[in-house]
Protein backbone atom coordinates (compact mmCIF):
# COMPACT_ATOMS: atom_id res chain seq x y z
CA UNK A 1 0.00 0.00 0.00
CA UNK A 2 1.20 3.48 -0.85
CA UNK A 3 -0.46 6.43 0.93
CA UNK A 4 -0.05 10.07 -0.13
CA UNK A 5 -1.39 12.33 2.63
CA UNK A 6 -0.98 15.56 0.64
CA UNK A 7 -3.14 14.26 -2.22
CA UNK A 8 -5.38 12.02 -0.06
CA UNK A 9 -4.72 8.95 -2.21
CA UNK A 10 -4.00 5.34 -1.39
CA UNK A 11 -2.86 2.71 -3.88
CA UNK A 12 -3.27 -0.92 -2.84
CA UNK A 13 -1.62 -3.71 -4.81
CA UNK A 14 -1.79 -7.49 -4.58
CA UNK A 15 -4.88 -9.46 -3.64
CA UNK A 16 -6.85 -6.33 -2.64
CA UNK A 17 -10.21 -6.36 -0.84
CA UNK A 18 -11.84 -2.98 -0.15
CA UNK A 19 -14.95 -2.84 2.05
CA UNK A 20 -17.25 0.15 2.62
CA UNK A 21 -20.42 -0.87 4.44
CA UNK A 22 -21.88 -3.74 2.41
CA UNK A 23 -19.88 -2.78 -0.70
CA UNK A 24 -16.90 -5.07 -1.41
CA UNK A 25 -14.38 -4.55 -4.25
CA UNK A 26 -11.78 -7.20 -5.10
CA UNK A 27 -8.95 -6.57 -7.56
CA UNK A 28 -5.22 -6.74 -8.21
CA UNK A 29 -4.89 -2.96 -7.76
CA UNK A 30 -7.23 -0.44 -6.14
CA UNK A 31 -6.61 3.31 -6.18
CA UNK A 32 -8.67 5.19 -3.58
CA UNK A 33 -8.82 8.96 -3.26
CA UNK A 34 -10.75 11.32 -1.07
CA UNK A 35 -11.83 14.68 -2.45
CA UNK A 36 -11.68 17.84 -0.32
CA UNK A 37 -15.49 17.64 0.09
CA UNK A 38 -15.07 14.24 1.80
CA UNK A 39 -16.40 11.98 -0.96
CA UNK A 40 -14.40 8.90 -1.85
CA UNK A 41 -13.59 7.52 -5.29
CA UNK A 42 -12.05 4.15 -6.12
CA UNK A 43 -10.71 2.51 -9.26
CA UNK A 44 -10.22 -1.26 -9.15
CA UNK A 45 -8.12 -2.90 -11.86
CA UNK A 46 -8.00 -6.64 -12.47
CA UNK A 47 -4.85 -8.69 -12.96
CA UNK A 48 -4.18 -9.62 -16.61
CA UNK A 49 -6.59 -12.33 -17.75
CA UNK A 50 -8.85 -11.85 -14.72
CA UNK A 51 -11.73 -9.61 -13.67
CA UNK A 52 -12.13 -7.27 -10.71
CA UNK A 53 -15.32 -7.95 -8.74
CA UNK A 54 -17.95 -5.89 -6.95
CA UNK A 55 -20.63 -6.99 -4.52
CA UNK A 56 -23.19 -5.01 -2.55
CA UNK A 57 -26.10 -6.06 -0.36
CA UNK A 58 -29.12 -3.86 -1.12
CA UNK A 59 -31.45 -2.51 1.55
CA UNK A 60 -34.62 -4.58 1.95
CA UNK A 61 -37.77 -3.90 3.92
CA UNK A 62 -38.45 -6.30 6.80
CA UNK A 63 -39.98 -9.52 5.51
CA UNK A 64 -38.81 -8.84 1.94
CA UNK A 65 -36.25 -11.06 0.16
CA UNK A 66 -32.60 -10.02 0.39
CA UNK A 67 -31.08 -8.61 -2.79
CA UNK A 68 -27.44 -8.50 -3.81
CA UNK A 69 -25.77 -6.87 -6.80
CA UNK A 70 -22.70 -8.74 -8.12
CA UNK A 71 -20.50 -7.30 -10.84
CA UNK A 72 -17.23 -7.97 -12.61
CA UNK A 73 -15.07 -6.18 -15.19
CA UNK A 74 -11.49 -5.50 -16.14
CA UNK A 75 -11.86 -2.08 -14.46
CA UNK A 76 -14.43 -0.94 -11.87
CA UNK A 77 -14.85 2.73 -10.95
CA UNK A 78 -16.78 3.81 -7.84
CA UNK A 79 -17.98 7.42 -7.45
CA UNK A 80 -18.94 8.02 -3.82
CA UNK A 81 -20.56 11.39 -4.55
CA UNK A 82 -23.05 10.13 -7.14
CA UNK A 83 -23.16 6.49 -5.94
CA UNK A 84 -22.51 5.31 -9.50
CA UNK A 85 -20.41 2.21 -10.16
CA UNK A 86 -19.01 1.88 -13.69
CA UNK A 87 -17.78 -1.45 -15.02
CA UNK A 88 -15.43 -1.31 -18.05
CA UNK A 89 -14.21 -4.17 -20.23
CA UNK A 90 -15.99 -7.55 -20.18
CA UNK A 91 -18.53 -5.96 -17.83
CA UNK A 92 -21.18 -8.03 -16.10
CA UNK A 93 -23.76 -7.04 -13.48
CA UNK A 94 -26.16 -9.48 -11.80
CA UNK A 95 -28.99 -9.13 -9.31
CA UNK A 96 -29.56 -12.00 -6.92
CA UNK A 97 -32.72 -12.30 -4.84
CA UNK A 98 -32.31 -14.62 -1.86
CA UNK A 99 -29.17 -15.93 -3.58
CA UNK A 100 -30.94 -16.79 -6.87
CA UNK A 101 -29.99 -15.08 -10.12
CA UNK A 102 -32.86 -12.90 -11.37
CA UNK A 103 -31.25 -10.32 -13.70
CA UNK A 104 -27.95 -10.20 -15.60
CA UNK A 105 -26.42 -7.63 -17.95
CA UNK A 106 -23.26 -8.02 -20.02
CA UNK A 107 -21.44 -5.58 -22.29
CA UNK A 108 -18.38 -3.40 -22.66
CA UNK A 109 -19.46 -0.68 -20.20
CA UNK A 110 -22.16 -0.83 -17.52
CA UNK A 111 -22.99 2.22 -15.39
CA UNK A 112 -25.07 1.35 -12.32
CA UNK A 113 -26.67 4.09 -10.21
CA UNK A 114 -27.11 2.65 -6.74
CA UNK A 115 -29.53 5.38 -5.65
CA UNK A 116 -32.02 5.10 -8.52
CA UNK A 117 -31.33 1.39 -9.28
CA UNK A 118 -30.94 2.33 -12.96
CA UNK A 119 -28.21 0.92 -15.16
CA UNK A 120 -27.06 1.46 -18.73
CA UNK A 121 -25.18 -1.07 -20.83
CA UNK A 122 -22.99 -0.36 -23.88
CA UNK A 123 -21.63 -2.95 -26.27
CA UNK A 124 -18.25 -2.94 -27.97
CA UNK A 125 -15.21 -4.99 -28.85
CA UNK A 126 -13.70 -4.65 -25.36
CA UNK A 127 -16.78 -6.39 -23.97
CA UNK A 128 -16.06 -9.47 -26.07
CA UNK A 129 -15.73 -12.83 -24.37
CA UNK A 130 -15.34 -16.39 -25.66
CA UNK A 131 -19.13 -16.83 -25.55
CA UNK A 132 -19.81 -13.34 -26.96
CA UNK A 133 -17.03 -12.61 -29.48
CA UNK A 134 -18.83 -9.58 -30.96
CA UNK A 135 -19.17 -7.82 -27.61
CA UNK A 136 -22.94 -7.37 -28.02
CA UNK A 137 -25.04 -6.22 -25.10
CA UNK A 138 -26.78 -9.16 -23.47
CA UNK A 139 -29.45 -8.70 -20.84
CA UNK A 140 -31.63 -11.18 -18.97
CA UNK A 141 -34.45 -9.64 -16.92
CA UNK A 142 -36.83 -11.74 -14.87
CA UNK A 143 -40.39 -10.51 -14.31
CA UNK A 144 -40.95 -9.05 -10.89
CA UNK A 145 -43.40 -10.93 -8.70
CA UNK A 146 -46.66 -9.06 -8.24
CA UNK A 147 -48.65 -9.10 -5.08
CA UNK A 148 -52.43 -9.33 -5.50
CA UNK A 149 -54.44 -6.96 -3.36
CA UNK A 150 -56.54 -8.71 -0.72
CA UNK A 151 -59.84 -7.36 -2.17
CA UNK A 152 -59.09 -8.50 -5.73
CA UNK A 153 -60.97 -11.65 -6.78
CA UNK A 154 -58.77 -14.66 -7.39
CA UNK A 155 -60.72 -15.77 -10.46
CA UNK A 156 -63.20 -14.09 -12.80
CA UNK A 157 -66.90 -14.61 -12.14
CA UNK A 158 -68.44 -17.68 -13.76
CA UNK A 159 -70.45 -17.24 -16.96
CA UNK A 160 -74.20 -17.72 -16.69
CA UNK A 161 -76.21 -19.50 -19.35
CA UNK A 162 -79.44 -17.75 -20.31
CA UNK A 163 -82.19 -19.03 -22.58
CA UNK A 164 -82.16 -17.83 -26.19
CA UNK A 165 -83.63 -14.45 -26.62
CA UNK A 166 -86.71 -14.12 -28.75
CA UNK A 167 -88.01 -17.67 -28.33
CA UNK A 168 -91.42 -18.38 -26.92
CA UNK A 169 -92.09 -21.39 -24.71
Amino acid sequence: MRYDDAHQTSVFTGNVVVTKGTLVLRAATVDVRQAPDGYQYATAIAAPGQLATFQQQLDSAPGQPSQTMDGAAQRIEYDGKTDVVTFRGQAMLSRLVDGKLTDRSQGNVIAYNQITDVFTVEGGAQGATATNPGGRVRVMLSPQATVASPSAPTSPPALKVTPKMGTQP
